[in-house]
C-alpha cells in the first residue's frame, strides 16, 4: 500500500516514515518607534515547511538505492512536486529544500543495507498579483495615447 507520494517517489510501507514535522507561520514586519514598544505589521502567510524522517531497510523490501537515486532527481529538478498522503490527503506543492542520508550499515561489497534519510520540503506558492496597476500596454511602435501638456 502507498504511504505518501512526493512526485514520482512513493513509500509504500509506513514503516519508512519515522517522523513528520510541519511547520507554518504568519509573517510580521517590525517598526521601531522612539517612544514604547515596535509596532508589528502583519505581511502575510509564510510558507509551510516539512521534515520528512525516512528509515529504509533492505530486509523490509526498501530498494535503498532506487530511492536514493528518485531523491536526488527531485533535488536536483527544483520543480515543485504534488505531496499527497495515502488517504488521498493532498497537502500542496513542495519543492525538496535539502536531502540528508546516513548510511547506518553497508554488506560486504558495499551494497546500503540500512539508511536514514531526512528531507525537507518547502511549500511552493505562486505569485499573486494582488493589485494591479493601471498600466498602459501597447507594442513598442505604436503612439501613446496619453497626452501631454506643456506649460
Amino acid at each position: 500500500m502507498e504511504y505518501l507520494r512526493l512526485g514520482d517517489l512513493r513509500l509504500t510501507s509506513p514503516d519508512s516514515l519515522t517522523g513528520f514535522e510541519e511547520t507554518i507561520g504568519y509573517n510580521y514586519a517590525r517598526h521601531e518607534i522612539a517612544t514604547g514598544k515596535p509596532v508589528l505589521q502583519a505581511k502575510g502567510e509564510a510558507l509551510s515547511e516539512i521534515t520528512l524522517n525516512i528509515s529504509l531497510r533492505a530486509r523490509l523490501g526498501h530498494n535503498i538505492p532506487e530511492i536514493l537515486r528518485q531523491l536526488d532527481l527531485l533535488c536536483r529538478s527544483g520543480s515543485p512536486q504534488r505531496f499527497v498522503f495515502a488517504d488521498g490527503v493532498y497537502k500542496g506543492d513542495y519543492v525538496v529544500a535539502e536531502r540528508g542520508v546516513t548510511v547506518a550499515r553497508t554488506d560486504a561489497r558495499g551494497t546500503i543495507q540500512e539508511a536514514d534519510f531526512t528531507l525537507s520540503l518547502l511549500e511552493y506558492a505562486d505569485r499573486v498579483v494582488i493589485n494591479n496597476r493601471n498600466a498602459e500596454s501597447r507594442p513598442a511602435t505604436e503612439k501613446s495615447n496619453r497626452k501631454t501638456t506643456n506649460k
